[in-house]
Order: C-alpha cells, then structure tokens, then sequence
C-alpha cells in the first residue's frame, strides 16, 4: 500500500468539508448557491483604474482564479479529497475514511443548506464582460474522475442509500449541459471542449443509467474525430501555447468516451476515419511519435506540461493499439519523475502497490 495515498488521505481527515457557501465576499451578486468562477486565464485590465473589462491572456494562468472570492479552488479540493479518501478506504478498509468521503459528498453536493446548484452557468466568468461563459464547463471535467470513485464507494457497501440523491443532482447537471444556451455552445466546440463535453455527458448519464440518452450522444460521436488532421494531428490543440498539455487533455476526454462506449458494447478506441480526416488510432500515434522526441515537437510548449496521467493514458492506448511507439513512450514516461496530478484518478491504483 502506498504510504504517500494514506498520508494525503490523512491530511484531508484533519480538514474540514468545504461547500460551495463558503465564497468569500466579492463584487459578484449571485446566489450563494451557484458556483462562480472567473477563467484561469483571466486578469485585470492594466489600462484602467478598476481593472475592467478584465482581459484574457492565454497560458497565463492568474492565482487569484483560485483565491477563495471564487468556488474553483474549494471545489477542486472537495473532488480531490473525496478521490483520495475513497482510496484510501479500498485500500485499508479503515471505515473513518469513507466516512470523511461520504461527508464530503453531503456537504458539497445534497445537504440543502450547503450544497451547489448543479450547473456552471457562471463559471469562467470574464468580469466587465459577462459572468459566466459556455468554456466554464471545462471546470466540471473532474467530476468524471470523481463519479467513478462514487462508484468505488457504492461498491465497497457505503453510500448505497444516499446515491440516488446524487443521482439526481447529476442528472440535473446532464440535463442543463444538454438544454441550456451554455451547455449547446460548449456541445458545438471543435476544440478539446467539445470532447470533454461528450466525455461528461456520456459518464454522467452512465452513472445515472439513462440508456436512451447515452445512446443518443454515443451515435453521433463520429463528428468528434473530425477534429483530427490525416496525420493524427489536433491542429486547434497545436496552436496553444501549451500545445503537448492540451493535446494530451484532448486525448484523456477521448479516452473517457471509449471507456463508456467499450461498456455499451462499442469499439470506438479504433472507429475509422472519415474521409479528409483522422482516426483516433492516429491522434495517438502522432502524440507518441511526437511527443517522445523533443526535437519532433515543434509546437508552443511550457516546463514540466504532464503529469502522471500522460503516463496512464500511454499505458491505455498502448494496450489497446498495441504500437511499437506508444509502448516506447510509455515506457519514456515511466523514466521521468512525472508529478501526481492533483485530483487523484481511479488509473493511479493501477500503478500503486499492494
């Protein structure tokens, strides 16, 4: 058993559950309830006294996208804490940390007097401008991690009776992603942001186990691969200025689909590609072929853009694909002091020892 899963779950023990009230003062007037949150590339305007309109600045990140005026920090903390207490409950079997994870998950997302509305219809906020943007989904990809480490729980015989009300809450989340002005903006993006919307709503309609929806959105999955060039390039990942980390985020929604799609019976690990386009089988190969060689990545890139989760998905894609290329980047990653990711993923106990 990993020493560090049992020492950051007991660091989570000696904190308390945040909820999404617990925002500090600031000049938005929302509800205490809706989760508010400006872009992590979002800063003040230089060029004026109040800082408004604030202006975006890709690949900059700004720190106080994550002070405690705005809900991200705190909710990526509770998804965090959750994923690693669920860990370490499988692990130990102790009870006190599924009871900490179970507490979690009451205050942020069921008690009443606590919990956020399940949508983000204000997250990625451009104050000056608008308070809430189609791109803040973005900020719910954690919570495909977090629904599988609920299925964990449910599985070691906690939390059976209060996931119907879960359930729900992401039922309602799934339903605002798809009907809203905000949810269809995200759905039409041809970048990563419209992956991870598949990705979301397919994983969450998994685990609310409505099949005729998953099946809807799983049926026109095919446009998603037009977003690869016939080299298995992702030109509008390319062209960040953290083109390896985003091409690689890109990758990880794309994986979450087929995992879905590989339990409703579907292979789209290797669907083929339409004319004029790539496959997915491609978009792999290239990210291994490029990203294992320096020299080939000839794009915008920052220090230390991946972590461990680069490693795991290698892993995936090389099992499924089977290429000399993605086991040998695989196997590069293994060699390199990746650092862990900070929300903790069901693919890290693969990788821990017993």
């Amino acid at each position: 058993m990993s020493r560090q899963l049992v020492t950051l779950a007991d660091e989570f023990l000696a904190g308390r559950p945040y909820s999404i009230i617990d925002r500090e003062p600031s000049d938005w007037a929302g509800d205490a309830h809706d989760y508010y949150s400006v872009g992590n590339y979002s800063w003040p305007n230089p060029e004026t006294a109040d800082g408004l309109p604030y202006i975006r600045i890709d690949g900059r990140r700004n720190p106080d996208s994550f002070s405690d005026r705005y809900d991200k920090r705190r909710f990526r903390q509770t998804v965090a804490a959750v994923n690693t207490l669920v860990q370490a409950h499988v692990r130990t079997g102790e009870a006190r940390y599924a009871d900490a994870a179970v507490a979690r998950l009451e205050r942020w997302f069921l008690d009443p007097a606590t919990a956020m509305r399940p949508n983000f219809a204000h997250a990625a906020a451009l104050p000056g401008h608008h308070d809430g943007a189609a791109i803040g989904q973005i900020e719910a990809t954690l919570l495909t991690d977090l629904v599988d480490h609920v299925d964990l729980l449910v599985r070691a015989g906690r939390f059976t009776e209060r996931l119907p009300l879960l359930q729900d809450w992401f039922a309602e989340l799934t339903n605002w992603m798809r009907s809203s002005e905000l949810g269809r903006q995200e759905e039409l993006m041809a970048n990563n942001h419209g992956v991870w919307w598949d990705a979301q709503v397919l994983r969450y309609l998994q685990f609310v186990d409505d099949r005729t929806a998953l099946t809807e959105v799983l049926d026109r999955f095919d446009i998603r691969l037009r977003q690869i060039a016939p080299g298995g390039a992702l030109p509008r990942e390319l062209a960040r200025p953290d083109s390896l980390l985003y091409t690689t985020y890109c990758l990880r929604a794309f994986a979450v689909c087929c995992r879905v799609a590989a339990a409703e019976g579907r292979d789209l690990w290797k669907a083929p590609a339409e004319p004029g386009f790539g496959s997915l089988r491609d978009a792999f190969q290239f990210w291994a072929e490029h990203g294992n060689d320096d020299r080939r990545w000839i794009w915008p890139r920052q220090p230390s853009d991946l972590d461990r989760t680069a490693l795991w998905l290698a892993d995936e894609a090389a099992a499924v694909y089977q290429t000399p290329s993605l086991k040998a980047f695989a196997e590069a990653l293994r060699r390199r002091d990746l650092p862990a990711p900070e929300i903790p993923s069901t693919a890290a106990m693969e990788h821990i020892p017993t």
